[in-house]
This record gives structure tokens, C-alpha cells and sequence, in this order.
């Protein structure tokens, strides 16, 4: 096998294990060839793999998905009797890694390899430094090797990015009044067949609502109503025996630079999916009294001029009033009796009730 047979295989095996980064060369001979260089930067003499990953050659920066990165330097020419030392600092916080390199008599790639962690808070940039130093040379040829440095961007998997997708990961969308908790429920129910008993069409559009999906409601809001940046979204603090919800809030280009605008079509893409009321004028609460079943959301309508609606105590209360819906001020005053309070100011929440109107 050749060696430039030899050094194409070595980088195939690296490219299907994880991403290349470019750290790969080739040996300058000099006279006589005495010269065993290992240089960092592209190659034109290194074959290329047939599906170079994005930071193949050397690349200032380079971006991936992949936390599993290798680099590798190479040499094109015998660096036998050379040692060499590698000090690589990966950014990530922890020691750098010391990697000891031995010369070999025909031409040479040497793979250094490394993990980032795969948790949404892990996907960032990250500067790698690596010092190269020659520990011995000992047939005195002129042994040198070049040191490099690179920024990786560790980029969000299509799973942990924000969108739609996320949707069904935590349901507790019910519609169902009888999953409101047996305090509010009672209140809720005689409220209800009291205003059809008026003549006004009920329609319950969300009651019992999990933790994490209000986090989710919540920060679609902000982020594609621009009213936070999606890289300062806080991470779900989940409470014991709860399941995360991990999501990565900041999309990012293939080069690894910020996409501002796919964040935010992200978000609002999450916060229709999610079914929140296009004429929300405030964020869902981040902590509801829809996670103990206290509040439910539903619209109200009727079309008569006046309407007839018995109160908790049995009176009758003519409503000729409008808007004719659930920010009608009569109406919003029947349901306290019953112990079902409108958010205020009913227009920002326009169909949200509960036990204490938050």
C-alpha cells in the first residue's frame, strides 16, 4: 500500500467515527530530503476522503453536530527518530490533554481524539489550542512540528432544537374538565351549565397542563415575540423523578454562526403547535395554576342582545352588555360567585379563569 494509500484510509476511518477537524499536513524535505516537518494546515498532496466533513483542512472554524472530534496531524515523509509532544487545550474547561507522538519511517497520520458532552448546554463554540513541541530528534534531520488552533461549534441535533416537533414530548393539552382538581371543578362545571343554560356556546380549550409544557408555552412566547434572546432562554429546572425538557432555544448556521431569525420562526412555529391563543397579549405563565388543575382556559360567545344567567346564589342576571364574550365584565362577574375568576385585564388573557385569576 502507498503512503498516500495508507494516510486516505487512516482518514476515512477518523471521518466515519466523528468529525475531522483540520489539523492534517504534509512534511516540507528540503535538501536530501533530511527535513521530517509535520505542519498543520491543508494538504495537496493528502488525499481527500469523498465526503469531506465541514472542517476538513485546517478550517479557522468549523461546526458539527457530532461531539466526537479527532484531529490529526500528518506527515508525508519518514520522521523516524523524531518524538514530538502535544499539549491540546479543548475549551471546554477541563486540563488540557498531553499526547506524546513518535516518528515513523514512512509517511504518517497521528489522530488525537476527544468527547464534548452531548447535553443542550454543551452546544456552544469552543477554542481548541494545541502546542506541538519536538521532545528529541535523534538522527538529527530538522524534526519540527507546527502548532494550530481552531474554534469547533458544537451544534444542536435536530431533537434538541426548538419547533413543532416538541409538541407531542409533553402533552397535557386536555381539554377535559373533569381533569381539573376536585376543589376547582365543582365551581367549574356549575359555572359552565349555567351559561348554557343562557344560551352561550362554551367551548373548553385547555384545563390540566404539565409543568414542562409551560415552560415551552411560556418561552415560544418570548422568543418569537422577540421579547427575549433565544441564547438567555433558562434552562427547564426539572424537580425530582420529572423528565427535562431539553431544549436548545438558539439555531445556528452551518458554519456555526447564530441564526437569530430561525430561532424566532422556530419558536413561533412550537408556540402554534402548542394551540396558544393567537390574540394573546401577555406570555403564558411560566408557572400556571394550570399545573394543579386550578385554571381553565375556554372561549365564550352568544349572539342574543340579552341574555338570562343564574348566579352561584340562584339569582338571575340579565347581561345586555358587550363584548359579547368571555371579557364581558357581567359575565366575568357571575363566574367569581362560582369561584372561577377572569384573568385582568380580561383583553390580555382573554379566556383564561381560575381559582384567584392568575
Amino acid at each position: 500500500m502507498t503512503t498516500t494509500t495508507a494516510r486516505y484510509a487512516l482518514i476515512s476511518v477518523m471521518v466515519t467515527m466523528g468529525l475531522l477537524v483540520g489539523l492534517v499536513g504534509t512534511a516540507a524535505t528540503g535538501s536530501a530530503a533530511a527535513r521530517a516537518a509535520v505542519t498543520f494546515g491543508a494538504s495537496s498532496t493528502l488525499a481527500a476522503p469523498p465526503a469531506a466533513p465541514s472542517c476538513l483542512s485546517g478550517a479557522d472554524t468549523c461546526a458539527s453536530s457530532d461531539p466526537d472530534v479527532a484531529l490529526a496531524w500528518s506527515s508525508a515523509v519518514s520522521t523516524a527518530g523524531c518524538r514530538f509532544r502535544l499539549t491540546i487545550a479543548w475549551g471546554d474547561g477541563k486540563a488540557p490533554q498531553t499526547v506524546n507522538l513518535s516518528g515513523a519511517a514512512a509517511g504518517q497520520v497521528w489522530p488525537v481524539t476527544h468527547t464534548y458532552p452531548g447535553r443542550v448546554s454543551a452546544r456552544h463554540p469552543y477554542r481548541i489550542s494545541a502546542l506541538a513541541t519536538v521532545v528529541s530528534d535523534a538522527q538529527a534531520r530538522g524534526c519540527s512540528i507546527e502548532s494550530a488552533a481552531t474554534t469547533f461549534t458544537l451544534l444542536c441535533t435536530g431533537k434538541q432544537l426548538s419547533g413543532a416537533s416538541w409538541n407531542p414530548r409533553f402533552p397535557g393539552g386536555n381539554r377535559d374538565v373533569t381533569a381539573l382538581n376536585d376543589t376547582f371543578r365543582p365551581g367549574v362545571e356549575a359555572f359552565i351549565d349555567a351559561m348554557t343554560d343562557a344560551g352561550i356556546t362554551v367551548s373548553p380549550q385547555s384545563t390540566m397542563r404539565s409543568p414542562q409544557r409551560s415552560y415551552l408555552m411560556h418561552f415560544s412566547y418570548l422568543v418569537s415575540k422577540r421579547q427575549i434572546a433565544p441564547q438567555d432562554v433558562p434552562a427547564y429546572v426539572p424537580v425530582a423523578g420529572e423528565k427535562a425538557a431539553r431544549v436548545c432555544w438558539l439555531h445556528r448556521t452551518a458554519s456555526g454562526r447564530p441564526d437569530t431569525t430561525a430561532s424566532v420562526s422556530a419558536a413561533a412555529n412550537l408556540l402554534r403547535a402548542l394551540g396558544v391563543d393567537s390574540t394573546l397579549r401577555t406570555a403564558p405563565a411560566l408557572h400556571s395554576r394550570h399545573n394543579t388543575g386550578d385554571a381553565i382556559d375556554m372561549r365564550t360567545q352568544w349572539s342574543a342582545s340579552t341574555i338570562k344567567i343564574k348566579n352561584a346564589d340562584g339569582k338571575i342576571v340579565k347581561i345586555t352588555t358587550k363584548p359579547q364574550d368571555s371579557t364581558n365584565a357581567q359575565l366575568i362577574a357571575v363566574g367569581a360567585t362560582y369561584g372561577v375568576r377572569h384573568f385582568s385585564p380580561a383583553t390580555v388573557d382573554r379566556n383564561h379563569w381560575s381559582s384567584d385569576g392568575h
